[in-house]
């Protein structure tokens, strides 16, 4: 959805939360990306990470450049939200990711850093 342009007409988003659900590796876009889930509630932004299950916490009223992870300093919030974001997904069906079995890092074709990027339009 294009919060841009429907707030532009309506004003404001009449929800508690936004929540991101991105459970798979992107190595092709700018920076590449790690699975994670996020949530965005009132002035506080968490992120999950799958990879080691971390979490940072960032209030966006006071840090929008998500400087300052506030997950150790504010531990009621991080659980609140955490709660919060992982019910989202039970109650959607998120499909969280799974462990590749077949995945070895020591062959070539497994490192992203020799992998060839695919040619455009065959993504």
């Amino acid at each position: 959805m294009n919060l841009v342009a429907w707030l532009r007409q309506h004003g404001e988003l009449k929800r508690e939360a936004l929540f991101w659900h991105y459970p798979h590796y992107q190595h092709y876009q700018l920076g590449g990306t790690t699975p994670y889930g996020a949530i965005r509630a009132g002035d506080f932004k968490l992120i999950e990470f799958f990879d080691d299950m971390r979490v940072e916490l960032y209030n966006l009223r006071d840090d929008i450049g998500e400087q300052r992870n506030l997950a150790a300093q504010m531990p009621a919030k991080t659980d609140e939200l955490r709660a919060r974001l992982h019910a989202w997904r039970k109650e959607v069906g998120a499909q969280m990711p799974s462990r590749n079995r077949a995945y070895d890092p020591s062959k070539p074709e497994h490192d992203p850093a020799t992998r060839k990027k695919p040619e455009a339009g065959k993504e």
